[in-house]
């Protein structure tokens, strides 16, 4: 058995050796850009959060839903954290007061998952005995206690189950009793088959009816000339943020096109981009940020295992003493840092298809005229 003293030790050698990040790329990663459609996102959050109303007034706003939708790194979970920041927990003496609570919705969710999932971020467990109508009394009654005022669901798409629509409208006659009975707003999260929740049947109905126009986070479109201004101006942005010696130029157009083929246009796959190329660049003591190495960025995430038989050598053949270039050696025709401006071009063609919208949607614009400089400030708290 180790004693305590060799165990003091072996944890003081291990904190003492154990690698970490620079905290230059802790403050890249914390820090929020209030770009468009981020300040879109929580204006509408905040909107709805307007329309609660404590139980004690006699009358009260109708409780509503609010769908984001957006495909992954769109910025859905930043806009509900970011929100978060400015209502945090509060313990008081007979009680904590959470005036927004979190929820996770399960992979593939069901009535019961869900139930379980929002009696669990109040700490409590759901009994198998309880009904609908059991459950529903519970969680107005901790929410009534602990002063919640808004419910934020996040993952909402495993609310959709194309293939047992039967249990889809079941998730969302649930959510309509929980707006119905406990009297809060909620707001879901998801990627774009969340949209189906309002259109899962007849039974959805009145579900629709209480839904507040959907906020659609779209990537900034580079075929429109607001569209491009605007994510090369959040591209300017990141490079001061990212505080390298050097200029790297992410905002010139032929980085940021680039950057836009790779990333979709994705503000939060962008950031991840970047993060990883300020990590590689403050290791290897670069001095800023070029195509070479963000196509050793691409090329890590996307990987191929298999071996081009046209870069194979001669059994016998010497190589040169001069080393090849990253470039050369990541070459890849759908690298879009390193392919040519054609590739690049046919990449983009391929990649950009129709995207989904609805009436009832209220998608984010673009305000080309008139905008304000970004000024980006730290996520704190979460």
């Amino acid at each position: 058995m180790v004693g305590t003293d060799a165990m003091t030790r072996h944890h003081a050698v291990a904190d003492m050796t154990r690698p970490t990040l620079p905290d230059a790329v802790l403050a890249f990663e914390t820090t929020i850009i209030p770009h468009t459609l981020h300040v879109e996102a929580k204006a509408a959050i905040r909107e709805l959060h307007g329309r609660y109303r404590p139980r004690e007034e006699t009358r009260r706003f109708k409780a509503r839903a609010l769908l984001i939708v957006g495909a992954a790194g769109s910025g859905k979970t930043t806009a509900l954290e970011d929100y978060m920041v400015d209502y945090p927990d509060r313990a008081m003496e007979d009680g904590d007061i959470r005036r927004i609570v979190y929820v996770e919705a399960p992979e593939r969710t069901t009535r019961r998952a869900l139930v379980g999932a929002i009696l669990g971020a109040y700490g409590y467990r759901a009994r198998e005995h309880w009904n609908t109508s059991e459950v529903i009394e519970k969680i107005a009654f901790y929410a009534e206690e602990t002063g919640t005022e808004m419910i934020f669901i996040d993952e909402g798409h495993h609310m959709v189950n194309e293939n047992k629509p039967d249990m889809t409208a079941e998730v969302t006659e649930f959510i309509k009793s929980l707006l119905n009975r406990v009297k809060v707003q909620v707001v879901i999260a998801g990627l774009p088959r969340l949209l189906d929740i309002a259109v899962a049947g007849e039974r959805t109905m009145q579900l629709r009816r209480r839904l507040q126009p959907t906020v659609i986070l779209k990537p900034y479109d580079w075929a429109t000339r607001s569209g491009r201004t605007m994510f090369s101006g959040v591209l300017g942005v990141m490079e001061k943020m990212l505080g390298l010696p050097d200029p790297s130029g992410l905002a010139k157009h032929e980085m940021a096109k680039r950057i836009y083929v790779a990333t979709g246009g994705e503000i939060g796959i962008v950031s991840k981009y970047l993060s990883q190329a300020l990590s590689i660049a403050l290791a290897s003591g670069r001095r800023l940020i070029d195509l070479d190495l963000l196509g050793k960025v691409h090329a890590d995430w996307h990987p191929s295992y298999e071996h081009e038989a046209k870069d194979m050598l001669d059994f016998d053949a010497i190589l040169d003493d001069a080393q090849a270039s990253i470039s050369e050696s990541l070459a890849s025709p759908d690298n879009p840092f390193l392919c040519s401006g054609e590739r690049l071009r046919e990449i983009w063609l391929r990649d950009t298809a129709p995207r989904r919208s609805t009436n009832t949607s209220r998608v984010t614009r673009l305000r080309g005229k008139g905008a304000q400089p970004l000024r980006p400030f730290v996520r704190d708290g979460l």
